[in-house]
């Protein structure tokens, strides 16, 4: 009979998505993972796979708990310019942090570009479900009058989404407040 499990497997994940998160896939060693989540190599690879399978699972966790996530999408009483204020906001902070994380996936992008195959299928997902929330919100605002109704609510989404992986790209390298907001402040003014 298989022994139980000596420890969390969701805790372990989300502590190492949190590794993955600051240090980038290359940069974090198994020992690391080890480290960070208290679990043995043996048990680590037990439960989810080699670290390049445990690095697609933190990024599907990810998915699943980024900054989209925190969207109340079914709060009908947030205006369409107000939830996606709020958005660039956490954003921004995110990028402020002082840890310099920034988002998973636009780390991730720019770590591997496409070079794996794997990885890149799991970036064009949590892109995929960012861009299809950002239609959501373009389609209620629409149908409130908030937003422009000849605006193709794909296309925004979209234009949307690329100023949100813009802004994280710069923030690595000019990690200026004032210059994110005014990009943010430019974004916003064109919905």
């Amino acid at each position: 009979m298989p022994r139980p499990k000596a420890f969390d497997p969701e805790r372990a994940l989300d502590q190492a998505m949190q590794a993955f998160w600051a240090q980038g896939y290359e940069a974090t060693s198994i020992d690391d993972l080890v480290r960070t989540t208290g679990v043995n190599r043996a048990s680590l690879y037990g439960a989810f796979g080699d670290k390049h399978a445990l690095f697609l699972k933190a990024l599907e966790r990810y998915t699943g708990a980024g900054l989209f996530a925190a969207l109340d999408l079914d709060d009908e009483t947030i205006s369409t310019r107000d939830m996606l204020s709020r958005l660039f906001d956490r954003l921004i902070a995110r990028c402020l942090d002082g840890r310099g994380a920034g988002c998973l996936i636009t780390n991730t992008i720019c770590e591997f570009g496409a070079r794996d195959e794997a990885v890149l299928a799991a970036a064009r997902r949590a892109l995929a479900r960012m861009e299809n929330a950002l239609d959501l919100v373009v389609r209620r605002g629409q149908a409130r009058g908030e937003v422009d109704a000849d605006a193709k609510p794909r296309e925004v989404a979209r234009f949307l989404l690329n100023a949100m992986q813009g802004l994280q790209v710069i923030a690595k390298v000019n990690p200026d407040e004032r210059a994110l907001r005014q990009i943010a402040t430019r974004t916003l003014a064109t919905v």
